[in-house]
């Protein structure tokens, strides 16, 4: 299953950034480090959303961790193909994918070692990771999420 992805911090920033509620622009929430010292603050990865899903814990989109060898800006969107799913203890689960020009990444353990425990620290700094789920938990997470922003729609 392939999908859209919007990227909110690209691979390689140092600066939070968030997609407005309104859905106007991007807001800027200041140096990541602050928040997350791993890595100096510097996102090991390209971060971001999946666009008309909802994340009832959070009440937005589902957010989504992207492994792709280009270089992305902040509000592009990326075709990608889901490969795990992060369960974390606040239920803030994040979406695993890779970028579909990526064919050396087919699932979790397939993410060289070293990126895979920057990753896992990275995103476990707050709230410790409970598991690391297969392709198909993922698929079945972003479609009930689809659901779910259909309903608060209606």
């Amino acid at each position: 299953m392939n999908m859209k992805a919007i990227i909110e911090i690209p691979k390689g920033d140092d600066r939070r950034r968030h997609f407005k509620f309104d859905k106007t622009g991007f807001i800027d929430l200041g140096p990541t480090k602050d928040i997350i010292p791993i890595n100096d603050g510097v996102m090991p990865i390209h971060y971001g959303f999946i666009p008309e899903t909802l994340n009832e814990k959070e009440g937005d989109e589902i957010d989504i961790l992207v492994l792709s060898d280009r270089e992305s800006t902040v509000g592009e969107e990326i075709c990608v193909k889901p490969i795990a799913l992060i369960r974390r203890a606040d239920g803030d689960d994040k979406v695993v994918a890779v970028d579909v020009s990526r064919e050396d990444i087919r699932e979790w353990k397939d993410i060289p070692e070293t990126e895979r425990k920057l990753i896992e620290d990275f995103f476990s700094y707050h709230h410790r990771f409970l598991s690391v789920e297969k392709e198909e938990f993922a698929e079945q997470y972003v479609e009930n999420g689809r659901k779910g922003f259909i309903q608060s729609q209606k």
